[in-house]
């Protein structure tokens, strides 16, 4: 019983980081459910101001591009960027942003685009995964 118990929950935390994760949703947003996604400017890239960031939260309508950016030379590991528009269409001078993640490109829906990967398809196609680096990590240390 108990070997069967310990091979389940391995194959439950198995199955588990190997889900496909897309940016927020807009319904996330306005409900500010955002665990661990950071607001920046798109100028800049320094952290929104609470005003700003309130602003951001109620004119974001609809998602609008996905870019991830690698950090280090092997491109295993990267930091994504969501970007959203308003409801006249216009881009956002904001994106959210979480780090440690690749694109999950199986459909080619990620393209090269001066040193980053961008996916303007939907955001139900715009996937990625936890990097490689964290899923090992996190697999070691259970």
């Amino acid at each position: 019983m108990y070997r069967k118990l310990m091979i389940a929950a391995a194959l439950i935390m198995l199955c588990q980081s190997g889900f496909a994760l897309t940016c927020p949703s807009v319904a996330n947003i306005k409900k500010n459910t955002l665990s661990g996604w950071k607001a920046y400017d798109s100028d800049d890239a320094s952290p929104l101001s609470q005003k700003r960031e309130a602003q951001f939260k109620q004119n974001a309508k609809e998602f609008a591009l996905a870019e991830w950016t690698w950090t280090g030379t092997d491109k295993t590991t990267g930091t994504i960027h969501c970007y959203y528009r308003d409801n006249t269409g216009s881009d956002l001078e904001a994106y959210l942003s979480k780090g440690n993640f690749s694109p999950e490109n199986s459909r080619d829906y990620w393209y090269d685009v001066s040193g980053s990967m961008h996916c303007a398809a939907g955001m139900e196609k715009c996937e990625f995964r936890d990097s490689p680096i964290k899923q090992r990590s996190r697999l070691a240390s259970r």
